[in-house]
């Protein structure tokens, strides 16, 4: 088995949301610098994902179910809904907060394609009781290749997170994790994951740019 554990990371791809709910800090930043551009850009990118869930659930036919859910300290602090299509596949996963239903806490998009595999997606997410901007955004481009499903994600300000892959390589598991501080330290060395072979399979083909996808798309 080829592993390549990254660091932890605060922030969680939509990819391994897939298998639960998601998960965020309860409590508000102690300091926050604040900054109008990243705020005008993170704010922006969250409409524009709630502007795409709901282009999409009027296109098709849409399953939803709704369940209450929050944290610790404040257990009922949300509503979830969850969209789906006729197929089953996830589309997208809202919270709302209770206490203001029309505060937008997360949001989680799904882009399939024709043979019904994911190849985007975005999140966004706030903290409870600090809304001056999301805490988390992210958009992850997939790549699959064979046995192998890669992706790359970064943030609405286009700044590469981390990326991961997994499945199999001539016979072989293939898991590999790295997140921006690990692929700086790799970069121009030689007999590392980033020049194996494996490696290249995982993304060949894969953006290593954010691009025009991060309008949502």
């Amino acid at each position: 088995m080829l592993w390549i554990k990254g660091r932890r990371i605060l922030v969680i791809s939509m990819f391994c949301l897939l298998t639960g709910s998601m998960v965020y800090a309860d409590e508000q930043p102690s300091r926050m610098r604040e900054d109008k551009t990243h705020i005008q850009i993170w704010n922006q990118f969250v409409t524009d994902i709630l502007t795409l869930h709901e282009q999409m659930i009027v296109a098709q036919d849409i399953g939803k179910t709704s369940k209450p859910g929050g944290y610790a300290s404040q257990p009922d602090f949300y509503i979830e809904e969850e969209y789906r299509d006729a197929q089953g596949r996830l589309l997208s996963r809202l919270q709302w907060e209770r206490e203001t239903p029309a505060n937008l806490h997360a949001i989680e998009l799904y882009i399939y394609d024709q043979r019904g595999r994911i190849i985007r997606d975005y999140a966004g997410a706030y903290l409870p009781n600090y809304r001056n901007a999301p805490t988390q955004t992210l958009l992850s481009l997939h790549n699959y290749s064979d046995q192998l499903h890669a992706f790359r994600t970064f943030d609405a300000s286009a700044d590469f997170l981390f990326e991961r892959c997994s499945g199999r390589y001539l016979g072989k598991e293939v898991f590999i994790s790295l997140d921006i501080d690990e692929k700086e330290a790799l970069e121009g060395r030689t007999n590392t994951v980033m020049t194996s072979k494996a490696y290249a399979a995982c993304f060949k083909g894969l953006a290593q740019t954010a691009g025009n996808f991060l309008q949502p798309q």
